[in-house]
């Protein structure tokens, strides 16, 4: 069971009868209930409604509160330690295990995604690429140390990125991953998708107890995030960007000297795959099961859906 309640979104109702707590989730025609004993966490992501009531009855029961905006940015906390809980064990970790974990999940899951791409899309890889790709894969375990890793694993992840551009209609412009700045529709969709996927598994990593900062792969600010979601990139977010490319709507998208923007109908598109497959679920267990591995010193594993 997972010990943390978040609530996402726009215009749920957050309240608390007795020693339950209650969110009904804008449109719900019922609450979900949640028993305070079972509550370890409670953040709320986005613009909801929470009762004052809820507030004293956290204060009580010692549950810490934690708010976000709807882009994963922290936006304050109530009854939180300074720390957060599994800080100081993060600190211990076998960092190299839990990077190579992170990089081989992630490897792995792209490769298995061109690979499903390639059966309909003839002459998907160059000649060599396939081997050189899977060279590369096959090397990860026999980088020592977390540079080297980080390196290979960048080659994998860049090679990835241009295969995939064979797929995407060549009038979109789209030829790599860019980061930052869109110049083109398909970046402009991946940057809004891994926006949207970073917040709820920051959500999550808060709800555990992790604290943001402390990765393996990454080292920078939300690196343990990013080390959790890494693996759930392409079945949460870059099978939603391949489809929207495909549909057709990114054609009437313009462009400024900056930016490339989206229409509303491939926003409204995209937004709705973005919904179907970013499964919270899924988010949650494997934000668990890293805490628990973070707690008891062993390598974590991940389980995200194809």
């Amino acid at each position: 069971m997972i010990p943390w309640v978040t609530v996402w979104g726009f215009g749920a109702d957050i309240n608390v009868r007795g020693n339950s707590l209650f969110v009904r989730e804008k449109g719900a025609s019922e609450a979900k209930r949640h028993s305070l004993s079972d509550v370890s966490h409670l953040i709320v992501a986005g613009d909801n409604v929470l009762h004052t009531a809820v507030i004293s009855k956290c204060a009580k029961h010692e549950i810490p509160i934690s708010f976000f905006d709807v882009h994963g940015k922290a936006e304050g906390s109530l009854f939180k330690s300074e720390k957060p809980r599994l800080s100081f064990a993060q600190d211990s970790i076998p960092k190299h295990a839990f990077a190579l974990s992170a990089a081989e999940n992630a490897a792995d899951s792209r490769m298995r995604f061109l690979h499903e791409l390639a059966e309909t899309h003839e002459n998907l890889f160059y000649q060599g690429e396939f081997d050189l790709l899977t060279h590369a894969r096959s090397e990860f375990e026999y980088l020592i140390t977390i540079p080297e890793l980080s390196r290979g694993y960048l080659l994998t992840k860049n090679m990835y990125y241009e295969i995939l551009s064979r797929v995407v209609p060549r009038k979109l412009g789209y030829v790599r991953r860019v980061e930052g700045a869109s110049p083109d529709a398909v970046n402009a969709l991946f940057s809004r998708g891994y926006a949207v996927l970073y917040a709820t598994v920051a959500a999550a990593c808060t709800g555990a107890g992790l604290d943001l900062n402390k990765g393996s792969l990454y080292e920078k600010s939300g690196a343990c995030v990013y080390d959790i979601m890494e693996a759930a990139l392409v079945p949460m977010v870059d099978r939603a960007v391949i489809k929207t490319a495909a549909s057709g709507l990114l054609d009437d998208c313009s462009m400024s000297s900056t930016r490339c923007i989206l229409s509303e109908d491939a926003v409204s598109f995209f937004s709705k795959e973005l919904a179907a497959s970013i499964d919270r679920k899924a988010i949650d267990e494997n934000v668990l099961a890293y805490a628990k591995a973070v707690e008891d010193g062993v390598c974590v594993s991940y389980h995200y859906p194809a």
